[in-house]
């Protein structure tokens, strides 16, 4: 049987002798760099994946044809210049696109610039790497100031963090720089509003080594300019809005009542509509003085938009001192609910007189005295929301508390000394802040529900209680943050005392 033979796992390779300049040439005077490869080949997003340093003014034309490259610069090269082009995956064999990464080299003087930066860019809140950034080097110039340059100036020197965030430029020219590592969402070679961007706090860099080092930290700018980032509109009258930051003045109103949510964000806002929506509704909304008409396509049409619902319960039970709830997926209202419907029988079947109130629109608080377990009947319909869509089955709910005693309980030991002003934030599994305390050499959390925890501690150097994010304007990084190097496992009834060793040099 005849086979197509193995398949090509090799990514297409470089023939040196038909290719021109030579890796590594010196005093190359041309305006074409053409590079033979040893099979056909095609192009993966050239214009992304194709790096040259120093970065041309004018885009060079890149055309490919078989098995030929070929990069045509539209401007004269820089006398006495190393260039650099960087293929990240640009090129890729016809058969089974294994593309190639690889860097050519070549100059235009008598030698090649052996000088490096590397470094490491992480995000400066959660200290985990930042992938994938540009990271752009300037030359030093007193002619734009320092916080405009990301923003009007095209890079000279680029190259992209790893998975790890690691970046390294080579073959770079003695001299003082600006660096930026920029989210360039858009590819354009300029920090825009929305990018994550890190920066020296000491603005400039001197490269004069074959490795000199810089570590970044990337970080999201607070916003004077609040707007509206997302809009839905979904059945059976749900509004919700994701803005860019906390706004000072923000309403909004429609044909019918709004009904307002709270969703523990101040810039993500949820509204119901208090009556069943009609066709191609408007919103009026008015944004820090400034007012719009949104008209959101009505999205997730149910036509039996069934009521559900769910419980607070947490492995069977409730937390100490928790009163038991059901949540249901629309809003509510008291003359809606048929108590009949809803019984609620101790361990011996007996009725427990209980009482009710609706908290944020859509949950059902019940209050009743309780000393030991019991069972929570729902009668279909017995909850109709205020479209008039009632809950369809019924459901029986077995109630349980934990006693005081299940919580468990932290303890930070530090000998450390620091002149600086502390916060140490307790946060759960999901990275929600559960509590904060002033650093002291023994800091206690209780009332703890048993599972892991993470330590985490800003340097608050402006003493405003909260971590600060940087600003390019005041040539501010972010506030340091230092996790503990481990999460932290609480158990039910336990006191868990955890020894934290920190140094001068973590701060």
């Amino acid at each position: 049987m005849l086979t197509g033979g193995p398949d090509d796992e090799f990514a297409p390779a470089v023939d040196t002798i038909k290719s021109f300049p030579l890796n590594g040439e010196l005093n190359y005077g041309g305006d074409l760099i053409h590079l033979k490869f040893d099979e056909y080949i095609v192009l993966v997003k050239p214009t992304e994946n194709i790096l040259i340093t120093p970065r041309p003014a004018i885009n060079p034309t890149i055309e490919s044809h078989n098995k030929t490259l070929e990069i045509i610069f539209n401007e004269p090269l820089l006398e006495n210049t190393t260039y650099t082009i960087n293929f990240n995956g640009a090129v890729a064999d016809l058969t089974e696109k294994n593309d190639s990464v690889f860097q050519y080299v070549f100059s235009t003087g008598n030698y090649i610039d052996s000088l490096s930066l590397k470094g490491k860019v992480t995000d400066g809140f959660t200290n985990n790497p930042s992938s994938d950034m540009l990271v752009a080097l300037y030359p030093f110039s007193n002619e734009i100031q320092f916080d405009s340059v990301p923003y009007k100036l095209k890079p000279t020197y680029i190259c992209q963090t790893d998975k790890s965030g690691n970046f390294q430029l080579n073959y770079l020219k003695y001299g003082v720089y600006y660096l930026f590592a920029i989210a360039d969402k858009n590819k354009n070679l300029l920090l825009d509003e929305g990018e994550a961007f890190a920066f020296l706090p000491s603005r400039t860099i001197l490269v004069n080594a074959k490795n000199t080092h810089a570590d970044l930290k990337s970080f999201l700018p607070e916003s004077s300019v609040c707007k509206i980032e997302e809009i839905s509109f979904t059945s059976p009258g749900k509004l919700s809005l994701t803005l860019s930051n906390e706004p000072v003045d923000f309403s909004i109103y429609t044909s019918c009542d709004l009904l307002q949510e709270q969703t523990g964000k101040k810039d993500s806002l949820v509204y119901w509509l208090a009556e069943p929506p009609v066709p191609k509704m408007k919103f009026i909304c008015t944004l820090e003085g400034l007012s719009d008409t949104l008209k959101p396509l009505y999205k997730n049409i149910d036509i039996s938009n069934q009521l559900k619902c769910t419980d607070n319960l947490t492995g069977g039970k409730l937390m100490p001192m928790q009163l038991f709830a059901l949540t249901f997926s629309q809003p509510l209202k008291t003359d809606l609910i048929d108590t009949s419907g809803i019984r609620i029988f101790d361990e011996d079947s007996s009725f427990i007189p209980y009482t009710f109130k609706i908290v944020n629109l859509k949950t059902i608080e019940f209050e009743f005295d309780m000393k030991g377990k019991y069972s929570l009947e729902l009668d279909s319909a017995a909850v109709k929301s205020i479209y008039g869509n009632p809950n369809y089955q019924k459901q029986v709910f077995n109630i349980d508390r934990h006693d005081v005693s299940f919580y468990g309980s932290l303890v930070i030991n530090t000998d450390f000394n620091s002149e600086h002003n502390l916060l140490v934030y307790l946060l759960n599994q999901k990275s929600e802040i559960v509590d904060t305390v002033e650093f002291s050499k023994q800091m206690i959390f209780e009332q703890l529900p048993p599972g892991h925890y993470q330590i985490m501690l800003v340097v608050d150097e402006n003493k405003d209680g909260k971590w600060t994010t940087g600003s390019i304007l005041y040539s501010r990084v972010p506030e340091k943050v230092v996790y503990f190097n481990e999460l932290i496992n609480v158990k039910s009834k336990w006191e868990r005392e955890v020894d934290w060793i920190l140094n001068k040099e973590d701060l």
